[in-house]
């Protein structure tokens, strides 16, 4: 489940990174598309330029219109770590369309025009590449599909004109080529490389050592998302503020070592029962806190009831519980009190219980 988990965040991280990545690289794109607009101009014809200007306008539409809805998404809470991978590959089939629309600009009638349109030509194309090795570095599938596309047609149209310099300009992007080919995958392994340990130390901030739960400041994150979500959405969520009995004295009993344990094995079960959009925390002490979205009180009850009897069958020790349900208004630490005044009556009647009400 942790390892499932740590793959779901390094894929939105680097799904995340990949889009805002291009938001900025637009920019840099249109200005190159305006720059050859004008060489086709003046070495083609106006009417292939417009054409071709066109025809690009036309082809980046998907994928904006892609990028504008992933920023909605990720705004709005509906993009999750369980659902983002898909929008890595919405993004390389939208891209397909556009990149073979501008390497198709290399192949208008220049003419005797040629030379100097295809040198501009390559100008053009080895800033795009170096600012897409930039932008395209989380998806290697996109960025050998931009590479590709940006730079073999260049070597190959070069090719074919039977001019010396061209041939030698072929010659020399056929070099840079190969080189970008080995260099690619390697620039792609260092940034994933630097998001892992970027996500490695995230988790280790948020997370208590003990047990590996979320700590409290990972509570305070995850709940600045969810409240507003859940005002927007209308669908409740639950808190289950988990205790364990007499703890205290099963500390003074058999040491703090065999009460390190027990928390261990009462975070594993707390988490073993979890759904994977649950968060549960460590909030303090012997204290546990269940944050449980999209969920009703009567679903919480019967997840609470399920780990008091984990707990009680696979430790040493019981658990008491009070939950708490969101209500339109109602802020988190207001729920928050609701939970632990529930917990408190729920030891006083016996303990190795919950209360909802």
């Amino acid at each position: 489940m942790k390892g499932s988990d740590e793959t779901a965040e390094f894929d939105f991280e680097r799904i995340s990174i990949l889009y805002a990545n291009t938001n900025l690289g637009y920019a840099g794109m249109a200005a190159a598309i305006a720059l050859l607009t004008l060489v086709i101009a003046r070495f083609a014809s106006q009417a292939i330029a417009i054409y071709w200007l066109l025809a690009m306008l036309i082809c980046y539409i998907p994928r904006i219109i892609l990028s504008i809805n992933f920023a909605r998404a990720l705004r709005d809470g509906r993009l999750q770590q369980a659902n983002i991978t898909p929008w890595e590959r919405h993004f390389f089939v939208c891209s397909i369309v556009p990149f073979c629309c501008f390497a198709a600009a290399v192949f208008s009638p220049y003419g005797d025009n040629s030379i100097t349109a295809l040198l501009f030509y390559a100008v053009i194309a080895m800033a795009l590449t170096a600012g897409g090795i930039i932008t395209y570095s989380t998806s290697l599938p996109t960025l050998l599909l931009f590479t590709n596309f940006t730079m073999l047609p260049l070597i190959a149209i070069s090719l074919l004109q039977g001019d010396s310099l061209l041939t030698a300009l072929a010659g020399t992007l056929a070099v840079a080529y190969l080189l970008l080919m080995r260099l690619i995958p390697r620039l792609n392994k260092v940034f994933l490389e630097n998001i892992a340990l970027k996500i490695e130390n995230r988790i280790q901030s948020l997370s208590d050592p003990l047990t590996d739960l979320a700590n409290r400041r990972r509570l305070n994150l995850f709940m600045e998302r969810l409240i507003p979500a859940a005002e927007r959405s209308g669908e409740p969520f639950t808190l289950v503020m988990a205790d364990i009995d007499f703890f205290k004295q099963y500390n003074d009993q058999h040491g703090h070592l065999a009460g390190d344990r027990q928390l261990a094995d009462v975070a594993k079960i707390l988490a073993a029962c979890s759904r994977e959009q649950d968060l549960v925390v460590r909030f303090g002490g012997d204290e546990f806190l269940l944050v449980l979205p999209a969920t009703t009180i009567d679903s919480a009850k019967a997840l609470t009831d399920r780990i008091r009897q984990a707990v009680q069958q696979g430790t040493a020790v019981t658990i008491s519980a009070g939950l708490a349900m969101h209500e339109a208004g109602l802020g988190f630490e207001a729920l928050l009190n609701q939970a632990d005044t529930r917990l408190y009556a729920a030891k006083a009647t016996g303990r190795n219980s919950f209360k909802a009400g």
